[in-house]
C-alpha cells in the first residue's frame, strides 16, 4: 500500500493499490463499518491536510525578566547644571555618594563653604550633584540649607549671619544692622538683638500697611513666624520676625523689600544666624558670662569672605529634644 511516514494511506496512491479485500461476505457488513471507524481514526490521527495536530504547536513562553522593571525603577532623571551654591547651615551639610538620604555619606561641607554645581535631579526631593575641595557628591536642594551663589559672613559676639556677596553692612546688635542691597536697589534686611521680644523694632500696621502672609521659620533651633506686608507704596513691601532665644536674648528681622520674591533672602539671613546660646543648635559656644565688675563684651563686628571648605563650627552639647524634630538635626 501507499502509505505516508505514520503508516496511514496515502490519498495520492493509485485506486487498484488502495483496495481492500477479504474472504467472505462476512466481512462486507460488519468490515464496512469497522472500516469506516478505522478510516475515520486514521484520518483523524493523520490530519486531513498532512499537518501536524494543531496542539502541537503551542508555544511556551520564556520565563519573564525584571532587569527592565529593575533599571527603569532605580534610574534617576539626572541633568547638567551650572553655578555654586553656599552651605547657611550652621550645623553643615551632608555630602552623599547618590541623591537620596538612604545613600551613605561620604563627606560633610561645613557652613559658608562654597559647592560647585554639576549636575541636578528632581529625585526624592531635588539633589544637587557637586564638587567640594576635597570631595564630589550629592546634596539637598533643601534651601534651608543651602542657597545659590556666594555669601559673605558677618561675626560679633551677638550673633553671625550669612549676606548675599556684594551687600555691605552697617551699625550694630543694640541698635540694628543694616545689610544693604548694592544700589540702586533699596532692599535691605536689619538684625537687632533685645532683652525681649517686645522690645524689637517691628513692622506697624496702618497707614496703607496691611499684613499680607505668614510662615513659619526656625533660626538655629528657635521657632517663630515670618510676616509680610503691603504697602500703599508701589515696589514697597515689609517683612519682620522676631525670636525669643531665651529669657534675656531676643532677636529680631526686618526687611524692606522691592518684590514679594525677595523674602527668599530674608530667609536666607534666617537659616544662617547663629547666636552663642545653648538654645542655638550648631552655632558658636556660649559666652561664659563675666564676673560682676567686668566689663560687657564690646559689640563690634566683623566681616570675612566666605568660601572655605574648611570651615568648622562647635557644636553645644544640647539635647535634641528642646528643638522642633526634623528641623535642626538633619543635615540632608
Amino acid at each position: 500500500m501507499g502509505r505516508d511516514s505514520v503508516g496511514c494511506i496515502d490519498p495520492r496512491a493509485p485506486k487498484n493499490h488502495r483496495r481492500m479485500t477479504a474472504p467472505g461476505a462476512r466481512w462486507r457488513l460488519g468490515g464496512a463499518l469497522a472500516g469506516v471507524v478505522g478510516l475515520a481514526g486514521l484520518l483523524g490521527a493523520c490530519g486531513g491536510s498532512g499537518s501536524p495536530p494543531a496542539s502541537t504547536t503551542t508555544v511556551t513562553s520564556a520565563p519573564s525578566t525584571t532587569v527592565a522593571t529593575t533599571t527603569t525603577s532605580t534610574t534617576v532623571p539626572v541633568k547638567p547644571a551650572t553655578g555654586v551654591v553656599t552651605v547657611l547651615s550652621p550645623i553643615g551639610l551632608n555630602v552623599r555618594s547618590g541623591p537620596s538620604k538612604a545613600a551613605p555619606k561620604i563627606g560633610s561641607a561645613a557652613q559658608g563653604a562654597v559647592l560647585q554645581v554639576l549636575a541636578r535631579t528632581t529625585h526624592a526631593g531635588g539633589w544637587f550633584k557637586v564638587r567640594g575641595a576635597t570631595v564630589t557628591g550629592w546634596v539637598t536642594v533643601d534651601p534651608a540649607y543651602s542657597a545659590p551663589g556666594r555669601f559673605g559672613t558677618y561675626n560679633s559676639p551677638a550673633f553671625s549671619v550669612l549676606f548675599p556677596a556684594g551687600w555691605t553692612y552697617a551699625g550694630t546688635p543694640g541698635s540694628g544692622v543694616s545689610f544693604r542691597a548694592p544700589a540702586p536697589s533699596v532692599e535691605k534686611v536689619v538684625m537687632t538683638t533685645a532683652p525681649a521680644v517686645g522690645k524689637l523694632p517691628s513692622v506697624h500696621q496702618g497707614a496703607g500697611v496691611a499684613q499680607n502672609g505668614s510662615r513659619q521659620v526656625i533660626a538655629c533651633g528657635v521657632t517663630s513666624y515670618l510676616i509680610t506686608y503691603i504697602t500703599a507704596t508701589p515696589g514697597r513691601y515689609l517683612a519682620d520676625a522676631g525670636f525669643r532665644l531665651d529669657a534675656h536674648h531676643a532677636l529680631g528681622v526686618k526687611a524692606t523689600l522691592t518684590s514679594l520674591t525677595q523674602v527668599r533672602t530674608v530667609l536666607d539671613f534666617v537659616n544662617s544666624v547663629s547666636f552663642p546660646l545653648p538654645v542655638c543648635v550648631g552655632g558658636p559656644p556660649p559666652t561664659p558670662k563675666p564676673a560682676a565688675h567686668a566689663k560687657a563684651p564690646s559689640s563690634g563686628a566683623t566681616a570675612t569672605t566666605s568660601g572655605s571648605a574648611n570651615a568648622t563650627k562647635t557644636v553645644p552639647k544640647t539635647a535634641p529634644s528642646a528643638h522642633p524634630a526634623g528641623t535642626t538635626t538633619t543635615l540632608g
